[in-house]
């Protein structure tokens, strides 16, 4: 059996594209394969990160429209036969046409996997942690999940609780991001051990 073959999205600085690669670099390229990281911004650091780790690297952003866009990303994931799409800070929702076009290549499987800063449904979308910090919750987390056509609205897969004690705001974030590199290399390596399923890429 071929390693199952990842593709990471990221709109940012990349810290967990950076954390996801070198865990999976770390696991063996005999079990897992990152085939490239793509961003939708032209000066995100994700780029160039991926590249320091010898990931191939591209960027699409130039295409206003949304079919054009996504047609252009699934290009790129048939021509490398990808199994997992993973988001790591990526900032477009994807959609119905996109997520069902992956599932034909997977005999029907949902793939596409999505970390978030807090316990969904609880504070879905952008600025959880300072939505959550500023409401003084007593306690957020992370969630991993499959993405499907809604906000964050997917089956989730994983959480972890982070407590709210006398922390500023930075160093309650700093929280979140150990724990998301924890939660989404754990994923990983049980991908690359089977025990996560991968129904992998076939072409229709």
């Amino acid at each position: 059996m071929r390693p199952a073959r990842i593709a990471i999205l990221a709109s940012g600085t990349g810290s967990n594209a950076q954390a996801l690669i070198r865990k999976a670099q770390e696991l063996g390229a005999d079990k897992l394969e990152v085939g490239f990281v793509l961003s939708d911004k032209e000066e995100a650091p994700v780029l160039e990160r991926a590249r320091d780790l010898g990931v191939p690297a591209f960027l699409r952003a130039k295409f206003n429209d949304r079919r054009t866009h996504e047609d252009a990303i699934l290009m790129l994931l048939k021509e490398h036969h990808i199994d997992w799409v993973l988001l790591a800070g990526y900032m477009r929702l994807l959609s119905p046409y996109f997520l069902k076009t992956l599932q034909s290549w997977h005999q029907s499987a949902s793939q596409v996997v999505n970390i978030h800063p807090s316990l969904l449904p609880a504070y879905p979308g952008v600025d959880s942690i300072a939505r959550a910090y500023t409401d003084r919750v007593s306690e957020s987390g992370v969630t991993l999940h499959l993405v499907d056509e809604g906000m964050d609205t997917g089956l989730v897969l994983r959480q972890q609780k982070i407590s709210l004690g006398n922390e500023t705001l930075p160093e309650w974030s700093a929280k979140f991001h150990r724990v998301e590199h924890q939660i989404y290399g754990a994923f990983l390596t049980d991908i690359a051990e089977g025990h996560q399923k991968t129904c992998y890429f076939t072409e229709t």
